[in-house]
């Protein structure tokens, strides 16, 4: 039923984005349009955010932000609980690809990648960030993929290597309870509760390419504990958020 509502709505928000952008409105509009239908997704869904963490967040500061995948409800939620930021994102060629959406999508400055062009979506994040207008922070999924199994699985470099290359702090984000409302390979979008969890800022001053690895491993082991967290607050609430821990 949540399906049938909301492909409608997202077909109308892409739409009116489209516009906004020809009509070269400002980008604080297009960012209110993501917002109203994110939370307009939770609302009809019946997911309550329990978001912890947002104090860590600077007024101004663009990050890389890098949250664990566990389902496709993770974009709807992130953008939600992270409205304080002008949030854009590396996006898979597939979602790239829907129309109407994927158009919204590339025009306002998020990032198509294709994990089998490695050179090429390397130059397509460069490209972006080298437009990016100050204050957009960018969000990665680092493990390259939604978790099939629902465990935290290795983190990818490329995050890394833009976060030290822009000069932006990293900032680690935990998200549980996404898998249980939206599972794999299901059309079924179940109500409950998500925990997200927002850790400081991972700085990046002073460190060059060959710092990429740690910055990397110091992020995997800052999201892991985040999540861990996450995983417990859920399970307070008595709600099994389903996966690996």
């Amino acid at each position: 039923m949540c399906l049938l509502v909301l492909t409608p709505a997202l077909a109308l928000a892409s739409t009116w984005v489209m516009l906004l952008v020809l009509l070269r409105a400002s980008p604080a509009r297009v960012d209110r349009v993501y917002t109203a239908f994110a939370r307009l997704c939770l609302r009809v869904a019946g997911t309550r955010l329990e978001v912890r963490g947002l104090h860590h967040l600077q007024t101004g500061q663009a990050y890389v932000v890098v949250p664990n995948h566990e389902s496709d409800w993770d974009p709807v939620v992130l953008v939600a609980s992270l409205a304080a930021l002008r949030l854009r994102a590396v996006i898979k060629e597939q979602v790239a690809r829907i129309a109407v959406l994927g158009h919204a999508l590339l025009a306002t400055g998020n990032v198509r990648v294709e994990r089998t062009d490695t050179a090429g979506d390397a130059q397509r994040i460069r490209d972006a960030m080298a437009a990016r207008a100050p204050g957009v922070s960018m969000l990665f999924y680092a493990e390259g993929t939604r978790s099939r199994d629902g465990a935290l699985h290795a983190f990818k470099k490329g995050a890394f290597v833009t976060a030290i290359a822009y000069g932006l702090p990293v900032l680690p984000v935990g998200t549980a309870g996404t898998r249980r409302i939206w599972p794999p390979l299901t059309l079924r979008i179940r109500s409950g509760p998500v925990a997200i969890e927002v850790g400081p800022a991972i700085p990046v001053a002073g460190l060059g390419p060959g710092d990429r690895d740690d910055l990397r491993d110091r992020t995997h082991a800052a999201v892991r504990e985040l999540r861990t967290e996450a995983r417990r607050r859920l399970r307070a609430l008595g709600v099994e958020p389903g996966g690996i821990d």
